[in-house]
């Protein structure tokens, strides 16, 4: 490996910069360390630099301290085996057992030092304009490439180490900066550990076993970076159903530092795009709001793992990658949501109907489960993980297609209008639809849904296979009710 003189002197010499990933397989003894520490340690180990020696001059101007400073400290990174690189615009350090971005005011305090400690002068060093330029300097020479990934390959880091699903063996193996993974779970891999408590809930709760199959499926999805299903997850039914169990059983399970929980309506706002940058690095966004509008084609993109336009305050937009997987907690559906097979194929919905009795609720049940099973839930996890490889998809759950089946009827304001007053195509009996939408108005004020426009309700009905002529009152549809009113 080049000495750090050697590397100074090459780019004094306008020989091309090496910008080569760095990725030692061997694990130091940083395992589970935080950032601030590991850069703490390697600032530590800067030493001062002549300058001159490289620039030809006894006042080096502020661009050589910029470009040496932050090329030492790559080169340090390298020989100290310690990870230090720049991705999606965040930089990030390896802990030992997983990558983790730093905050950067932190990294500018840390190359401010680093100069300091290269022989800086103190004022050049601490001025914030010169510390805003190291860390764009860092950007431009410690990118590391978009890791690829295989379908055929699963990774799970726990506190223990790596889990490795591959099409020919599984199991647990050590830390590798190569694998490029952002998560740890908050607990280690025990085989064979299982979680009666967990099930005996899930029994009760959940006792339809499809569904239940499909629930550790989704859980396992969320670990899944090669496999595109393209769904998000919907937990749907009245309180006391056992939802809000789940969702702190699933939360502990993942680590609060691996989940998010920002409202749809944030996530698909299409002015900011704030709330979509913080899914990086997340395995899971998981929320109890799902009722307000969405923007329809920014929902279907999240849930399908596409590429999306992000930005955090005062950052510049970015292409958001590689990003969490989405779970709702509802008790009542979107009603204001886009009528295509395109929206309604991303929801997986799993529907607990079961409602336990106040007398019969165990308040720490999530408590319980949390402090004593979460390797065995992990384990159920783990099966869900197994047979959704081996099917490439979810198990086949028929309470699942009733749900979203149901979804789809009762979000459509106009087919229910349709179907509560009893019409059906006609050959020759037709309406006018201007007193058709006036009915329909009505029908949705008293029913508290949110009326299309004109417009849009006559494509609905068309789409829902009436025919719509020009007659000579106007615009009219061939429909004729075919229950009588009671009176």
């Amino acid at each position: 490996m080049k000495s750090v003189t050697d590397e100074l002197k090459e780019l004094a010499s306008r020989q091309p910069a090496e910008k080569k990933g760095f990725f030692p397989s061997v694990t130091k003894s940083l395992c589970h360390s935080d950032p601030k520490q590991i850069l703490e340690q390697l600032v530590k180990e800067v030493k001062a630099v002549d300058f001159s020696q490289f620039t030809g001059s006894e006042d080096p101007r502020a661009v050589h301290h910029r470009i040496y400073t932050v090329k030492n400290m790559v080169h340090l990174a390298k020989v100290k085996g310690w990870g230090l690189c720049k991705r999606n615009g965040s930089v990030y350090v390896f802990t030992g057992s997983h990558w983790q971005a730093v905050d950067a005011e932190d990294m500018k305090a840390f190359l401010g030092e680093a100069a300091l400690r290269s022989g800086v002068p103190r004022f050049r060093a601490d001025d914030y304009k010169f510390r805003d330029e190291l860390l764009k300097q860092f950007h431009s020479e410690a990118h590391l490439a978009q890791p690829t990934f295989s379908r055929d390959v699963t990774l799970i880091n726990l506190q223990n180490g790596t889990f490795e699903i591959t099409a020919d063996t599984q199991g647990l193996r050590e830390y590798r900066r190569a694998d490029f993974m952002t998560h740890v779970l908050p607990f280690s891999y025990q085989e064979g550990a299982q979680a009666h408590l967990f099930q005996a809930f899930l029994d009760r709760v959940l006792p339809d076993i499809a569904s239940q199959r499909v629930l550790a499926e989704f859980i396992g999805y969320v670990f899944v970076r090669g496999l595109k299903l393209e769904k998000a997850l919907l937990l749907y039914g009245s309180g006391a159903n056992g939802k809000s169990v789940f969702f702190d059983v699933l939360r502990a399970l993942l680590g609060d530092q691996n989940a998010s929980s920002y409202s749809l309506s944030s996530l698909t706002d299409s002015k900011y795009g704030y709330y979509r940058a913080m899914l990086a690095n997340k395995l899971v966004n998981y929320t109890s709001e799902i009722h307000s509008k969405l923007e329809a084609h920014l929902f279907k993109q999240l849930v399908s793992g596409e590429p999306v336009e992000a930005r955090l305050p005062y950052g510049n937009p970015f292409i958001l990658t590689d990003y969490a997987k989405l779970i709702f907690n509802a008790n009542e559906l979107p009603r204001d949501v886009e009528h295509t097979h395109a929206f309604f194929r991303r929801f997986l919905i799993v529907p607990f109907t079961v409602t336990i009795p106040e007398a019969e609720q165990d308040k720490q049940l999530a408590e319980k489960i949390v402090s004593a099973e979460l390797p065995g839930v992990f384990n159920w996890v783990l099966d869900g993980l197994r047979r959704l490889l081996e099917q490439g998809g979810f198990s086949k759950c028929k309470a699942a297609e009733d749900a979203v089946n149901q979804y789809r009827k009762e979000s459509d304001s106009v087919a229910m209008f349709i179907d509560e007053r009893g019409y059906k195509p006609s050959p020759d009996r037709h309406e006018p639809l201007g007193d058709l939408y006036k009915d329909y108005k009505n029908f949705c004020t008293d029913d508290g849904f949110r009326a299309f426009s004109k417009t849009n309700f006559s494509k609905r009905l068309q789409a829902l296979g009436f025919e719509k002529r020009r007659m000579n009152y106007g615009p009219g549809f061939f429909l004729a009710r075919t229950s009588v009113e009671p009176f």
